[in-house]
């Protein structure tokens, strides 16, 4: 049976640096290497504080937790704006008035937000900040009128590491924490773990694996900082062949969508695949989630619930996100696979049993 999905492992690096991170800040920015995409995203908060009397974040309702904790953590107070189900953000311009910092995401890669709405932000002196993890190889995956980018290619490649800040207007002056290293180890032994089990070559099993990764997350959510990268992670950022990665994930994507088959429980998300968008997933509505996640568990194919309503938000008024943290699920679609990996994840879902899913 088929492996479609998990935990990414390390992979051979080209000898050519790709410059990518680098070409996105210009001469006057600068750019940082972080252990994690929440260990980034406070420290550009951290940075922002230092002029910010105000203090408030205007913040997604659908969103992960952690990207949440950095703001509570620097003291900032938030205001949601709502989401959606075509995972649009819906701004308020009253929102304006009343808030000094705005959090961007262009979900699954598709950035599908209001753009005049940004323009707005950034005339009134309003900090943009987006999270790129999802969007960061789209061709709009930053707008222009942003001030910080943060986030993780932890959903992309094989690192132990991955976070990344950029300041795209002025110099980054707080000082970077040493990364810490029993985190970096516990994700180090992951990967390994990983290809080996994928090498047919020993090492640990799927339980074990989930059980290190949770472990390693676990940590990162309690001790998260201004921690910087691991010379090794940086390193495979600078050489990773992202064109690749770029090139495969679209036409996974491209393929999925042509040939993914008319079933009760699965509604795509997003389409169509616009021109230089990148996907992050294959990204569904499914009906019935559990159960739909649990027969393609069973087929080899690993789904991912991105994500789980973390405690600090209340969907009370939002309808969209709340349907949206109930039903969303996410396919792989990523460089490590093909068409023929792309044809089993169409014939499996095609045989999936409506009538015991519904």
């Amino acid at each position: 049976m088929k492996q479609i999905g998990g935990f990414f492992t390390y992979e051979p690096l080209p000898e050519v640096e790709n410059h990518f991170l680098e070409s996105l800040c210009p001469p006057e920015g600068d750019l940082g290497y972080f252990m994690s995409g929440r260990c980034a995203n406070y420290y550009a908060l951290e940075d922002i504080c230092l002029t910010d009397q105000k203090k408030v974040a205007y913040v997604p309702v659908y969103t992960c937790e952690t990207v949440l904790a950095p703001f509570l953590k620097a003291g900032y107070q938030l205001k949601f704006y709502g989401v959606s189900r075509d995972m649009t953000p819906v701004f308020d311009e009253a929102a304006l008035e009343e808030i000094s910092v705005v959090n961007l995401c262009g979900y699954y890669g598709f950035c599908n937000y209001d753009r005049n709405f940004i323009r707005k932000c950034s005339e009134r002196g309003i900090v943009i900040i987006e999270d790129a993890t999802h969007s960061i190889f789209s061709a709009d995956g930053v707008d222009p009128c942003c001030d910080y980018v943060v986030g993780s290619l932890r959903k992309w490649i094989g690192i132990s590491a991955g976070g990344f800040a950029l300041k795209l207007k002025g110099k980054f002056t707080l000082p970077v924490r040493e990364p810490d290293t029993t985190h970096l180890a516990l994700r180090a032994r992951l990967m390994e773990g990983n290809r080996q089990r994928m090498s047919c070559d020993g090492g640990q099993t799927i339980q074990q694996l989930n059980d290190s990764f949770w472990e390693a997350e676990m940590m990162l959510r309690r001790i998260f900082d201004s921690y910087g990268s691991d010379d090794e992670s940086v390193d495979i950022i600078r050489r990773y062949d992202f064109n690749r990665l770029k090139e495969r994930r679209r036409a996974n994507y491209r393929y999925l969508l042509e040939h993914m088959p008319d079933h009760p429980q699965i509604t795509v998300v997003f389409p169509r695949l616009p021109e230089g968008t990148v996907p992050s997933h294959f990204t569904v509505y499914a009906a019935n989630r559990d159960m739909v996640q649990n027969y393609l568990a069973e087929q080899g194919i690993k789904s991912t619930t991105y994500w789980p309503r973390g405690a600090m938000v209340d969907t009370k008024g939002f309808a969209d996100a709340d349907y949206i943290y109930n039903h969303v699920l996410s396919i792989p679609c990523d460089q490590r696979f093909g068409a023929e990996d792309m044809e089993y994840v169409c014939q499996q879902i095609g045989a999936m049993p409506a009538d015991h899913y519904t």
